[in-house]
């Protein structure tokens, strides 16, 4: 039976921008983003695929938009020098796919060796190095200029990626914030960064829609937690952004046991395994309850049953349900939950096998385009989950 009359599959807002339902493709790690920094064909068949897969919204993979030896050499920025070689095309390929789907790019400030504060990670002996109050403005100048950029090259709106231990996550966390001037300390200066962004980007694309994705939790003593999420929440709010998807973890927690995180220590800390069980999916949903916004809410994490997720829908604790891996197994389970055919569960099993089969064509430089082992090279399978198994080990140094 069609699942039209679904809360899920009714129309949402975010920004001024209707989605035609509230199924959202969370951004999924794109070497070609990310690395080569082009878009091939077979990349932007991948994003037709899933935007005819009947998501009601799209964010890509995230890419750095702080130039190399941007904070080396002080010098203007330049768009030309970050920008995705066929960027505009990816927007235009969604758009005349499936015309009311929405497409935002994410954007993150990563660069190489440094941080909020002089804080080792536990899997290195190496320092980063802390910014400058001069080098933050800097970083911030680079995202608000790229941000008008996008918009004129036919994206819907941008999604800073401010999870998992990347930069902006880093000053938003008091574990790797320990800065003491006005960027650090308090709720209020740890979330200045995210407001002078989006201050700046309006000021020069005025109310293009600008997402934010942040960790309810860090999964690391001394970090963001379910007690101190609401706050941030609502700082990050008062910062300006459009909505807020809900993830979790920093990859420093995998040092840690699974019997203290309660979840298995594998790549990536935001994808948990061994989820099968109903009861542990959508597992970032207890903190998206403690939230009381004005804002939509998006939830990622888990999500694999159609009709929990109507259930979450119903309950009016969370506005949008986001899917990663769900979208690498079946792009078209949109469709085929709204169709009514098949299982109501997705058929993606949560092994992590995808992140392996990235990873390691990426150590080769390699194109990869996102790909389920489970259908596709059975054989890699036990080779992806030994690999899951030891990776904590074999990256400690």
């Amino acid at each position: 039976m069609r699942r039209d009359h679904y809360k899920i599959f009714s129309e949402g807002t975010i920004g001024g921008l209707t989605m035609p339902n509230r199924l959202v493709r969370s951004a999924t790690w794109d070497p070609s983003i990310l690395s080569t920094r082009r878009m091939s064909e077979q990349v932007l068949d991948l994003y037709k695929q899933v935007a005819l897969g009947g998501v009601g919204m799209i964010i890509t993979g995230d890419f750095s938009v702080v130039p190399q030896g941007f904070l080396d050499t002080p010098k203007p920025f330049s768009y030309d020098e970050v920008k995705i070689d066929g960027f505009a095309r990816l927007a235009e390929v969604v758009h005349q796919s499936a015309p009311r789907c929405k497409i935002m790019a994410q954007i993150s400030a990563d660069y190489p060796g440094i941080a909020p504060s002089s804080i080792p990670s536990p899997y290195t002996t190496e320092q980063p190095r802390a910014l400058s109050t001069q080098e933050v403005k800097a970083i911030v100048g680079c995202l608000a200029e790229t941000i008008a950029h996008l918009k004129d090259e036919g994206f819907n709106g941008v999604q800073l990626h401010a999870a998992h231990g990347g930069l902006l996550s880093a000053f938003l966390s008091p574990y790797s914030n320990h800065r003491t001037d006005a960027y650090g300390g308090s709720i209020k200066n740890r979330a200045r960064l995210i407001q002078e962004i989006v201050s700046d980007a309006r000021a020069q694309a005025g109310d293009f829609p600008i997402l934010i994705k942040m960790n309810c939790t860090d999964y690391v003593p001394g970090g963001i937690d379910i007690n101190t999420f609401p706050e941030l929440a609502e700082e990050i709010e008062s910062a300006g952004v459009d909505a807020i998807e809900i993830s979790g973890g920093m990859w420093d927690c995998l040092v840690r046991p699974e019997t203290e995180l309660g979840f298995r220590p594998v790549p990536a800390p935001e994808s948990h395994t061994r989820i099968k069980s109903p009861a542990k999916q959508s597992y970032f949903l207890a903190y998206a309850a403690k939230l009381a916004l004005g804002i939509p809410i998006i939830l990622v994490g888990g999500n694999r049953d159609v009709e929990r997720l109507e259930e979450i829908a119903r309950r009016g604790t969370v506005d949008f349900v986001a899917l990663c891996r769900p979208l690498i197994s079946e792009p078209n389970l949109p469709n085929r939950w709204l169709e009514g055919q098949g299982s109501s569960s997705a058929d993606c099993i949560s092994c992590n096998s995808c992140i392996y089969d990235m990873i390691t064509h990426l150590e080769r430089q390699e194109p990869w385009v996102a790909t389920c082992l489970l259908k596709h090279d059975k054989q890699q399978i036990k080779a992806a989950q030994q690999w899951l198994a030891s990776w904590v080990k074999n990256n400690r140094v």
